[in-house]
């Protein structure tokens, strides 16, 4: 993975947690989706093939056994955005299938 990437992941995280203590008193929420591997259009128009995809999956196996959709991760914002999600601000929330509870350890050799 990038660290570019990595490094503008955890930016959004710290914005999404910042902002939230800086608009509190003004009843704003902020607060931060995290998608895990989502079946969308970027990877055939990025040249993924599925034969990468398969691979990818291989080395981060999720243990619901499938990507997300887009449809998924939509819903969850709107469930974020709603009353329903009043008193959630400042979290930054990882729907990834479960693939974080199943990574393994890196080793630095």
């Amino acid at each position: 993975m990038s660290p570019y990437y990595s490094i503008l992941k955890a930016a959004l995280d710290h914005f999404a947690r910042n902002y939230a203590t800086l608009l509190a008193s003004q009843g704003i929420r902020v607060n931060n989706l995290n998608p895990g591997i989502t079946n969308t259009e970027f990877a055939s128009r990025h040249g993924i093939t599925d034969e990468m995809k398969k691979k990818v999956m291989k080395f981060f196996p999720i243990p619901l056994n499938r990507s997300g959709t887009s449809e998924e991760m939509a819903e969850f914002l709107v469930f974020m955005a709603s009353d329903k999600a009043s008193y959630l601000t400042g979290q930054c929330i990882t729907v990834d299938g479960g693939i974080l509870i199943n990574s393994p350890t890196i080793k630095f050799d």
